[in-house]
This record gives structure tokens, sequence and C-alpha cells, in this order.
């Protein structure tokens, strides 16, 4: 909550970015995506208690991008082990099971995203 506030005025004057490991509420994802930020979505979004899901669920496609923290937060089915990015793919499968959609295409959209957040 913190970290929004205080990136809001920039946000207004045209920053743009990603937030990082993204592990916030529905409420904090709406926000985020309100201003213009983009969602880093990582091994978190995996975990069955986290609410990374549920947060993230209803979020425009265009909002999301896939990022590994390696060596930290693997996806399942790797907890607990060193995290690498090729985990990136379960990230991407898991995503694609939650929006309904094919992790090809999961894999287009997220690559594409931050490249035309960025082109803007």
């Amino acid at each position: 909550g913190e970290t929004i506030e205080m990136v809001k005025p920039f946000a207004k004057k045209g920053l743009k970015g990603i937030f990082h490991c993204f592990s916030g509420s529905k409420e904090s994802a709406e926000q985020i995506v309100e201003m213009g930020f983009l969602l880093g979505l990582g091994g978190v979004l995996t975990y069955k208690n986290a609410g990374v899901a549920e947060a993230v669920v209803d979020i425009p496609m265009e909002f999301l991008v896939l990022e590994t923290d390696a060596p930290y937060l693997p996806p399942v089915p790797y907890r607990g082990k060193r995290n690498e990015p090729a985990f990136t793919y379960d990230v991407a499968a898991f995503l694609a099971e939650l929006k309904l959609m094919s992790v090809e295409e999961i894999a287009k959209l997220t690559t594409e995203n931050p490249c035309e957040a960025f082109e803007k």
C-alpha cells in the first residue's frame, strides 16, 4: 500500500514500470494497473495460500508479465529447491489454466506486454 501511494504522483506524470514479484491483494492489483503499471508474476502465483491467483484472475492480460526471482521463490512443484529461469514455464502453465488460455498465448502476451509498455 505504501509503495502504491508513493508511486501515484509519478504515475500521473507518465512513469511506467513493473511491480516486481507481485504478491498483493486484488485491490492492490487493481490500483497498480489503474496507474498503468504491469504486474510481475513468478512462482508465488502458484502457491495455494498466497492469494495471488485470486488477485489477478480478473486483471486484463495486457498488464501481466512473467518473471523469475531466481534463485528464490520457485513455483510449485519446485518449492524448497533453487529457482531457475526454466521454471517460468510452470508459471506460464499455471496462468494459462487460470485465464483459460494456451501456454503459447500466455507466453506471447507476457513477452509483448513489457515491450509495449516501455515503448509508449
